[in-house]
């Protein structure tokens, strides 16, 4: 069998050339499917060591001409600086989200530490603060509830008790009149965790009524350098909806911020996600 050589551009004469191939195992030592999405099963599921997954959304139901990060508490998303993390509180104005409430009663909350290390800590609505200080937020949930099983009101985690100080992340409700709480936060931003890169490959942006148009756009900042926020990408569109698959992924290193902002006709609303794969950077 005649075997081509292309740095060479000849054949190989003889067949005396070595050649290699590698395949991709689990924990286990069992091969994987490494073509399509089925490749990314094992992964999701934890088996092969030294990989995670992540999956952002966010939602902002009221885009207007001034840009804003796609959350649900809406306007420009307010980190906290750099060496000043904080505990954290849960609260909502609703009565039954509460200790002893029909609705959200404990709130898991889940960040980064000061060395951007993962934390997580559940805390009582409108009870005491975190015992850990928290950096980053990128997601929080209802854990336990009363008898409607979820959210009645916004549940603010906050740097101050009653939603002072900084909000960090909001659990909001949908609906008008007659409201459902979403049970976790819509928050379209991201920060890698210490030790760790991220490999970006897919970005979704839904945009809504119609007929309005938005300018969507996907931002990172790296902090190891103290670095300014980076468009990476950005998608216009008039209503429905886009997808945006990266065949090479974007690559983000440790300690980076990455947020969804938008702009748009009054009143938009906004949804959008990324899905992030992990891997261990090496010792």
């Amino acid at each position: 069998m005649a075997i081509w050589n292309k740095l060479s551009q000849a054949y190989l004469s003889r067949n005396n050339t070595l050649f290699e191939a590698f395949n991709l195992a689990d924990k286990d030592g069992n091969i994987i499917n490494s073509f399509g999405v089925a490749s990314n099963i094992p992964i999701a599921n934890g088996d092969v060591d030294g990989y995670a997954a992540i999956h952002k959304f966010g939602r902002n139901p009221n885009v207007g001409n001034a840009p804003e990060t796609v959350w649900m508490h809406g306007g420009k998303y307010q980190y906290l600086a750099v060496d000043s993390p904080s505990t954290l509180y849960a609260y909502s104005a609703e009565s039954e989200d509460s200790a002893s409430g029909d609705a959200a009663r404990t709130i898991t909350i889940f960040g980064l530490d000061n060395n951007f290390n993962e934390i997580e800590e559940t805390v009582t609505v409108g009870g005491a603060a975190t015992t850990l200080e928290f950096l980053r937020v990128y997601r929080a949930f209802v854990a336990t509830a009363g008898v409607t099983g979820t959210n009645e009101g916004n549940v603010l985690i906050s740097t101050g008790a009653g939603g002072t100080g900084t909000v960090l992340a909001d659990i909001g409700v949908i609906g008008t009149g007659t409201t459902f709480g979403l049970g976790q936060t819509q928050l379209a931003l991201y920060t890698i965790p210490a030790g760790k890169t991220g490999y970006l490959t897919t970005w979704n942006v839904g945009c809504a009524p119609m007929n309005n148009k938005a300018t969507v756009l996907l931002k990172s900042r790296e902090l190891d350098g103290d670095a300014p926020f980076r468009t990476k990408d950005i998608i216009d569109l008039v209503g429905g909806y886009h997808t945006q698959n990266y065949s090479i992924p974007l690559r983000f290193p440790e300690k980076t911020d990455i947020e969804i902002v938008s702009a748009g006709d009054t009143g938009t609303i906004i949804s959008s996600s990324f899905d992030i794969i992990l891997v261990d950077n090496p010792a």
